[in-house]
Protein backbone atom coordinates (compact mmCIF):
# COMPACT_ATOMS: atom_id res chain seq x y z
CA UNK A 1 0.00 0.00 0.00
CA UNK A 2 1.43 2.91 -1.12
CA UNK A 3 4.30 2.17 -2.37
CA UNK A 4 5.87 -0.04 0.46
CA UNK A 5 5.93 -3.66 0.80
CA UNK A 6 3.71 -4.70 3.76
CA UNK A 7 1.96 -8.32 4.98
CA UNK A 8 -1.23 -9.13 2.75
CA UNK A 9 -3.54 -8.83 5.55
CA UNK A 10 -2.17 -5.43 6.79
CA UNK A 11 -2.82 -4.21 3.61
CA UNK A 12 -6.60 -5.86 3.00
CA UNK A 13 -7.51 -4.26 6.39
CA UNK A 14 -5.91 -0.84 5.73
CA UNK A 15 -7.78 -1.23 2.19
CA UNK A 16 -11.04 -1.20 4.02
CA UNK A 17 -11.24 -5.21 4.30
CA UNK A 18 -12.57 -6.60 7.73
CA UNK A 19 -13.08 -10.33 6.77
CA UNK A 20 -10.66 -13.42 5.71
CA UNK A 21 -11.64 -16.14 4.23
CA UNK A 22 -9.85 -19.48 5.18
CA UNK A 23 -9.68 -23.05 3.63
CA UNK A 24 -9.68 -25.94 5.48
CA UNK A 25 -8.63 -29.59 3.53
CA UNK A 26 -7.60 -32.16 6.32
CA UNK A 27 -4.54 -33.86 5.08
CA UNK A 28 -3.29 -31.47 2.15
CA UNK A 29 0.20 -32.35 0.45
CA UNK A 30 0.57 -35.97 2.05
CA UNK A 31 2.37 -37.91 -1.30
CA UNK A 32 0.99 -41.20 -0.62
CA UNK A 33 -2.36 -40.29 -1.76
CA UNK A 34 -3.95 -38.65 -4.50
CA UNK A 35 -5.38 -35.48 -4.83
CA UNK A 36 -3.45 -34.36 -2.24
CA UNK A 37 -0.58 -34.97 -3.85
CA UNK A 38 -1.10 -32.42 -5.76
CA UNK A 39 -0.98 -29.39 -3.32
CA UNK A 40 2.19 -28.34 -1.37
CA UNK A 41 2.32 -30.09 2.08
CA UNK A 42 0.56 -27.98 4.66
CA UNK A 43 -0.74 -25.37 3.17
CA UNK A 44 -4.07 -24.72 5.16
CA UNK A 45 -4.31 -27.96 6.89
CA UNK A 46 -5.38 -27.43 10.80
CA UNK A 47 -2.05 -25.98 12.09
CA UNK A 48 -1.60 -23.32 8.92
CA UNK A 49 -5.37 -22.39 9.64
CA UNK A 50 -4.63 -21.75 13.39
CA UNK A 51 -1.33 -19.60 12.10
CA UNK A 52 -2.89 -17.91 9.58
CA UNK A 53 -6.23 -17.15 12.19
CA UNK A 54 -3.79 -15.82 14.68
CA UNK A 55 -2.17 -13.35 12.23
CA UNK A 56 -6.16 -12.12 11.00
CA UNK A 57 -7.25 -11.62 14.47
CA UNK A 58 -4.16 -9.53 15.33
CA UNK A 59 -5.10 -7.32 12.29
CA UNK A 60 -8.79 -6.96 13.77
CA UNK A 61 -10.23 -9.27 11.04
CA UNK A 62 -13.34 -11.50 11.16
CA UNK A 63 -12.91 -15.38 10.21
CA UNK A 64 -14.77 -17.47 7.28
CA UNK A 65 -13.45 -20.45 7.70
CA UNK A 66 -14.42 -23.55 5.07
CA UNK A 67 -14.20 -26.58 5.63
CA UNK A 68 -13.64 -28.84 2.46
CA UNK A 69 -14.25 -32.03 4.17
CA UNK A 70 -11.26 -32.93 1.76
CA UNK A 71 -7.77 -33.51 1.32
CA UNK A 72 -7.84 -30.79 -1.65
CA UNK A 73 -10.49 -28.25 -3.77
CA UNK A 74 -13.48 -28.92 -3.88
CA UNK A 75 -16.47 -27.61 -5.82
CA UNK A 76 -19.65 -29.29 -7.80
CA UNK A 77 -18.08 -31.43 -9.86
CA UNK A 78 -15.44 -32.78 -7.21
CA UNK A 79 -16.10 -33.79 -3.65
CA UNK A 80 -13.32 -36.01 -2.99
CA UNK A 81 -13.22 -37.72 0.75
CA UNK A 82 -10.54 -37.28 2.74
CA UNK A 83 -8.07 -40.23 2.61
CA UNK A 84 -8.43 -41.12 6.03
CA UNK A 85 -12.63 -41.33 5.90
CA UNK A 86 -12.44 -43.22 2.24
CA UNK A 87 -12.95 -46.74 3.89
CA UNK A 88 -15.54 -45.75 6.44
CA UNK A 89 -19.45 -46.72 6.38
CA UNK A 90 -21.72 -44.09 6.26
CA UNK A 91 -22.53 -43.81 9.78
CA UNK A 92 -18.92 -43.93 10.90
CA UNK A 93 -18.90 -40.60 8.38
CA UNK A 94 -20.87 -39.26 9.80
CA UNK A 95 -18.81 -39.26 13.24
CA UNK A 96 -16.11 -38.60 11.82
CA UNK A 97 -17.67 -35.26 9.98
CA UNK A 98 -18.56 -34.51 13.64
CA UNK A 99 -15.78 -34.92 15.49
CA UNK A 100 -13.05 -33.30 13.17
CA UNK A 101 -15.43 -29.92 12.88
CA UNK A 102 -15.77 -29.95 16.56
CA UNK A 103 -11.95 -30.61 17.24
CA UNK A 104 -11.28 -27.93 15.06
CA UNK A 105 -13.39 -25.52 16.15
CA UNK A 106 -12.38 -26.31 20.17
CA UNK A 107 -9.05 -25.68 18.62
CA UNK A 108 -9.56 -22.46 17.20
CA UNK A 109 -11.74 -20.75 20.10
CA UNK A 110 -8.96 -22.35 22.69
CA UNK A 111 -6.64 -19.59 21.23
CA UNK A 112 -9.14 -16.79 20.74
CA UNK A 113 -9.53 -16.97 17.36
CA UNK A 114 -13.04 -18.38 16.72
CA UNK A 115 -14.32 -17.95 13.34
CA UNK A 116 -17.64 -15.76 13.20
CA UNK A 117 -18.76 -18.05 10.03
CA UNK A 118 -18.08 -21.47 8.83
CA UNK A 119 -19.01 -23.04 5.57
CA UNK A 120 -19.51 -26.65 5.54
CA UNK A 121 -18.51 -27.57 2.68
CA UNK A 122 -17.42 -25.19 -0.39
CA UNK A 123 -19.85 -25.16 -3.35
CA UNK A 124 -22.19 -27.94 -2.39
CA UNK A 125 -24.74 -27.62 -4.71
CA UNK A 126 -23.77 -31.62 -5.85
CA UNK A 127 -23.60 -32.57 -2.21
CA UNK A 128 -20.07 -33.05 -0.07
CA UNK A 129 -18.34 -36.26 0.37
CA UNK A 130 -19.31 -38.51 -2.68
CA UNK A 131 -20.78 -40.97 -2.60
CA UNK A 132 -22.57 -40.97 0.34
CA UNK A 133 -23.30 -37.20 0.33
CA UNK A 134 -24.53 -36.90 -3.50
CA UNK A 135 -27.26 -34.76 -4.24
CA UNK A 136 -29.02 -38.10 -5.27
CA UNK A 137 -28.73 -39.14 -1.52
CA UNK A 138 -30.29 -36.03 -0.09
CA UNK A 139 -31.49 -37.76 2.92
CA UNK A 140 -27.46 -38.37 3.96
CA UNK A 141 -26.48 -35.21 2.74
CA UNK A 142 -28.74 -33.53 4.64
CA UNK A 143 -27.48 -35.92 7.37
CA UNK A 144 -24.04 -35.25 7.00
CA UNK A 145 -24.58 -31.43 6.65
CA UNK A 146 -26.00 -31.32 10.23
CA UNK A 147 -23.12 -33.67 11.59
CA UNK A 148 -21.13 -30.55 11.23
CA UNK A 149 -23.76 -27.85 12.40
CA UNK A 150 -24.03 -29.95 15.30
CA UNK A 151 -20.02 -29.76 15.61
CA UNK A 152 -20.04 -25.93 15.16
CA UNK A 153 -22.82 -25.30 17.56
CA UNK A 154 -21.59 -27.68 20.31
CA UNK A 155 -18.40 -26.40 19.85
CA UNK A 156 -18.90 -22.56 19.28
CA UNK A 157 -22.65 -21.64 19.39
CA UNK A 158 -21.66 -17.69 18.32
CA UNK A 159 -20.47 -18.63 14.88
CA UNK A 160 -22.87 -18.77 12.20
CA UNK A 161 -23.18 -21.68 9.75
CA UNK A 162 -23.14 -20.87 5.67
CA UNK A 163 -24.00 -23.29 3.15
CA UNK A 164 -22.31 -22.54 -0.44
CA UNK A 165 -23.55 -22.90 -3.66
CA UNK A 166 -22.09 -21.84 -6.74
CA UNK A 167 -24.07 -19.78 -9.77
CA UNK A 168 -25.71 -17.09 -7.59
CA UNK A 169 -28.56 -15.35 -10.03
CA UNK A 170 -30.11 -18.91 -10.59
CA UNK A 171 -33.47 -19.03 -8.88
CA UNK A 172 -34.35 -22.34 -9.88
CA UNK A 173 -31.03 -24.18 -8.50
CA UNK A 174 -31.13 -22.16 -5.23
CA UNK A 175 -35.01 -23.10 -4.47
CA UNK A 176 -34.42 -26.73 -5.52
CA UNK A 177 -31.17 -26.89 -3.81
CA UNK A 178 -32.65 -25.23 -0.34
CA UNK A 179 -35.70 -26.46 -0.65
CA UNK A 180 -34.01 -29.86 0.31
CA UNK A 181 -32.40 -28.50 3.26
CA UNK A 182 -35.84 -26.78 4.78
CA UNK A 183 -37.34 -30.54 3.97
CA UNK A 184 -34.87 -32.12 5.56
CA UNK A 185 -34.55 -29.16 8.57
CA UNK A 186 -30.46 -28.80 7.93
CA UNK A 187 -29.08 -26.22 10.75
CA UNK A 188 -27.86 -23.55 8.73
CA UNK A 189 -27.81 -19.40 9.31
CA UNK A 190 -26.68 -18.05 5.86
CA UNK A 191 -27.17 -18.74 2.39
CA UNK A 192 -23.80 -18.50 0.38
CA UNK A 193 -23.23 -17.32 -3.15
CA UNK A 194 -21.13 -17.63 -5.91
CA UNK A 195 -21.18 -14.99 -8.03
CA UNK A 196 -18.66 -13.98 -10.99
CA UNK A 197 -19.68 -12.15 -14.09
CA UNK A 198 -18.20 -14.90 -16.49
CA UNK A 199 -20.11 -17.28 -15.03
CA UNK A 200 -23.60 -16.37 -13.90
CA UNK A 201 -23.93 -13.72 -17.28
CA UNK A 202 -25.62 -11.50 -14.69
CA UNK A 203 -25.66 -7.98 -13.96
CA UNK A 204 -24.93 -6.91 -10.02
CA UNK A 205 -29.05 -5.37 -10.41
CA UNK A 206 -30.08 -8.79 -11.43
CA UNK A 207 -27.69 -10.85 -9.22
CA UNK A 208 -29.34 -8.48 -6.02
CA UNK A 209 -32.60 -9.08 -7.35
CA UNK A 210 -32.08 -12.71 -7.38
CA UNK A 211 -30.80 -12.42 -3.74
CA UNK A 212 -34.31 -10.71 -2.57
CA UNK A 213 -36.03 -13.26 -4.17
CA UNK A 214 -34.02 -15.92 -2.61
CA UNK A 215 -34.08 -14.48 0.76
CA UNK A 216 -38.11 -13.58 0.25
CA UNK A 217 -38.64 -17.65 0.36
CA UNK A 218 -36.30 -18.00 3.33
CA UNK A 219 -37.13 -15.46 5.36
CA UNK A 220 -35.16 -16.81 9.01
CA UNK A 221 -31.82 -16.71 6.53
CA UNK A 222 -29.30 -13.97 5.52
CA UNK A 223 -26.86 -13.97 2.60
CA UNK A 224 -23.19 -13.44 2.02
CA UNK A 225 -21.27 -13.19 -1.40
CA UNK A 226 -18.97 -15.91 -0.84
CA UNK A 227 -16.89 -15.32 -4.04
CA UNK A 228 -16.82 -12.94 -6.84
CA UNK A 229 -13.83 -11.80 -9.22
CA UNK A 230 -13.31 -9.32 -12.13
CA UNK A 231 -11.09 -9.22 -14.98
CA UNK A 232 -8.49 -6.17 -14.89
CA UNK A 233 -6.47 -7.45 -17.84
CA UNK A 234 -7.73 -9.37 -20.63
CA UNK A 235 -4.62 -11.77 -20.25
CA UNK A 236 -2.38 -13.08 -17.82
CA UNK A 237 1.20 -12.06 -18.17
CA UNK A 238 1.87 -15.12 -20.41
CA UNK A 239 -0.61 -13.59 -22.71
CA UNK A 240 -3.21 -16.23 -22.33
CA UNK A 241 -6.81 -15.83 -21.03
CA UNK A 242 -7.23 -16.57 -17.15
CA UNK A 243 -9.83 -18.50 -15.55
CA UNK A 244 -12.25 -15.58 -16.07
CA UNK A 245 -12.09 -15.01 -20.16
CA UNK A 246 -14.09 -11.91 -19.75
CA UNK A 247 -16.93 -10.18 -17.26
CA UNK A 248 -19.73 -11.61 -18.84
CA UNK A 249 -22.00 -8.16 -19.14
CA UNK A 250 -19.64 -5.99 -18.52
CA UNK A 251 -16.96 -5.37 -21.39
CA UNK A 252 -14.38 -3.13 -19.81
CA UNK A 253 -11.72 -5.51 -19.01
CA UNK A 254 -9.72 -2.88 -17.25
CA UNK A 255 -8.40 -1.65 -14.07
CA UNK A 256 -11.19 1.34 -13.75
CA UNK A 257 -13.39 -1.55 -15.07
CA UNK A 258 -12.72 -3.99 -11.82
CA UNK A 259 -13.20 -0.81 -9.29
CA UNK A 260 -16.29 0.47 -11.27
CA UNK A 261 -17.68 -3.11 -10.87
CA UNK A 262 -16.77 -3.89 -7.32
CA UNK A 263 -17.88 -0.22 -6.03
CA UNK A 264 -21.42 -1.42 -8.17
CA UNK A 265 -21.68 -5.04 -6.01
CA UNK A 266 -21.40 -2.71 -2.89
CA UNK A 267 -23.54 -0.27 -3.47
CA UNK A 268 -26.20 -3.20 -4.31
CA UNK A 269 -25.54 -5.43 -1.33
CA UNK A 270 -26.21 -1.93 1.08
CA UNK A 271 -29.75 -1.58 -0.42
CA UNK A 272 -30.60 -4.78 1.36
CA UNK A 273 -29.65 -5.60 5.15
CA UNK A 274 -29.99 -9.54 4.79
CA UNK A 275 -27.25 -9.51 2.40
CA UNK A 276 -24.06 -9.31 5.18
CA UNK A 277 -21.16 -8.79 2.46
CA UNK A 278 -19.12 -9.96 0.07
CA UNK A 279 -15.67 -12.08 -0.25
CA UNK A 280 -13.53 -11.62 -3.25
CA UNK A 281 -11.79 -14.44 -5.06
CA UNK A 282 -8.62 -14.51 -5.32
CA UNK A 283 -7.63 -10.92 -3.94
CA UNK A 284 -3.66 -11.99 -2.95
CA UNK A 285 -3.41 -14.78 -5.51
CA UNK A 286 -0.42 -12.25 -7.52
CA UNK A 287 2.13 -13.55 -10.25
CA UNK A 288 5.19 -15.53 -8.26
CA UNK A 289 7.32 -17.48 -11.06
CA UNK A 290 6.73 -21.12 -9.80
CA UNK A 291 3.23 -20.70 -8.09
CA UNK A 292 0.35 -22.21 -9.05
CA UNK A 293 -2.53 -23.42 -8.18
CA UNK A 294 -1.99 -26.36 -7.42
CA UNK A 295 1.98 -28.11 -7.90
CA UNK A 296 2.97 -28.26 -11.60
CA UNK A 297 0.06 -25.77 -12.40
CA UNK A 298 0.01 -22.48 -12.90
CA UNK A 299 -1.39 -19.18 -11.64
CA UNK A 300 -4.34 -18.54 -13.63
CA UNK A 301 -6.27 -15.73 -11.58
CA UNK A 302 -3.16 -13.27 -11.15
CA UNK A 303 -5.56 -10.79 -13.53
CA UNK A 304 -7.95 -10.58 -11.34
CA UNK A 305 -6.38 -10.31 -8.37
CA UNK A 306 -6.39 -6.76 -6.00
CA UNK A 307 -2.86 -6.24 -7.32
CA UNK A 308 -1.13 -5.82 -10.39
CA UNK A 309 1.40 -8.20 -11.89
CA UNK A 310 4.15 -6.47 -9.83
CA UNK A 311 1.91 -6.89 -6.27
CA UNK A 312 0.93 -2.97 -6.16
CA UNK A 313 -2.31 -2.35 -5.11
CA UNK A 314 -4.92 -1.45 -7.69
CA UNK A 315 -7.77 1.13 -7.58
CA UNK A 316 -10.53 -1.45 -6.50
CA UNK A 317 -9.62 -0.79 -2.77
CA UNK A 318 -11.08 2.46 -3.09
CA UNK A 319 -14.71 0.59 -3.48
CA UNK A 320 -14.42 -1.45 -0.42
CA UNK A 321 -13.36 2.07 1.78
Amino acid sequence: MDGRQQDCISILQQGGFNIVRLRLYNDPGNPDYSPSKRLPAGIQDEADVLSLSRRAKAAGMQIELTFHYSDYWTNGESQTKPHEWESLDYPALKQAVYDYTFKVMKDLAAQGTAPEYVSLGNETQSGLLFPDGKYDKPAQMCELLNAGAKAVRDANPSSRIIIHLDDGGNLDKYTWYFDILKTHKVDYDVIGASYYPYWTRKTVAEFISFAGKVLDRYPDKTLMVMETGYAWNPTLPSGWPGQLKDNGPYPDMTKAGQKAFMAELIEGIRTDERILGVLYWDPIFIEVPGIGWELGAGNVVSNTTLFDFQGNALPVFEAFK
